[in-house]
């Protein structure tokens, strides 16, 4: 059960991050889009609200949407509100439905996927949850079926993704006892790998993940606060960084 939870969780956050990477390529909308992105994960949520509504008309209307989709999760995540469960719904509902490129589409989708699983886990519904996770591995198998080259470096985020989704069904498969040790190890390399990039976004996303799978999976608690430490660097006013540092959030 610990694996299905964690692995629904990793693969939820994944995908928001893998949208925000591969749309735009003017270093001008990336840097609007990472600082903004660093006010969300320092939990300066009224900046973030702001900057958004200061930049939306130099973001593409896809980075705003998925940066203003993200905020209000965590709003919602932190608060458990009824008032911010509605309005993340809402987005949820109307999210950019409308669009002629195929390869949006599909991204798209695979947005709406991952906000409604981490949802779905939220509310303890962890069926609800999985069947969600198969429909996001039907979008992959399509986003992969694409030439993905437009992508340039941000090809690296969705092979981190694609290697997270195998590492999980591969724990998650008692048909694949005994050949895990292979499939975990050669994952985690590429997480360690990945960690140490110079991109804020992937980087922040391989120390996250690994701090996760070395703490709920597995069981090596200091490497995974040892991720976690550099996240509480990176975003000082994060408290859930430094909980999970310290070990004092067990229950995360």
């Amino acid at each position: 059960m610990i694996y299905r939870q964690t692995f629904i969780r990793i693969i939820a956050a994944v995908l928001f991050l893998f949208a925000i990477q591969q749309v735009g390529s003017a270093n001008e909308k990336d840097s609007t889009a990472q600082n903004i992105f660093t006010l969300i994960y320092n939990q300066h949520f009224s900046e973030a609200e702001k900057a958004l509504a200061l930049h939306c008309s130099q973001l593409e209307p896809f980075y705003y949407n998925i940066l203003n989709l993200d905020l209000y999760w965590w709003k919602y995540s932190l608060s458990r509100s009824k008032d911010d469960a509605k309005s993340l719904n809402s987005m949820l509902s109307n999210f950019n439905k409308n669009s002629a490129n195929k390869q949006e589409v599909s991204i798209n989708e695979l947005i709406r996927l991952s906000y409604q699983m981490r949802y779905e886990i939220k509310r303890y519904n962890l069926v609800g949850a999985l069947f969600l996770r198969s429909e996001a591995r039907s979008k992959i198998e399509t986003v992969k079926q694409y030439e993905l080259s437009f992508l340039g470096d941000r090809q690296n985020l969705f092979d981190l993704y694609v290697s997270l989704f195998d590492y999980f069904d591969t724990a998650i498969n008692p048909f694949l006892f005994g050949r895990k040790s292979e499939a975990y190890s050669k994952s985690l390399l590429k997480l360690e790998k990945y960690s140490f990039n110079n991109d804020l976004i992937l980087s922040t996303l391989a120390h996250y993940f690994l701090g996760r799978i070395y703490m709920k999976v597995e069981k090596q608690p200091e490497k995974g606060m040892g991720h976690f430490k550099i996240l509480a660097k990176r975003f000082p006013e994060n408290p859930l960084f430094y909980e999970l540092a310290n070990g004092l959030n067990p229950r995360f």
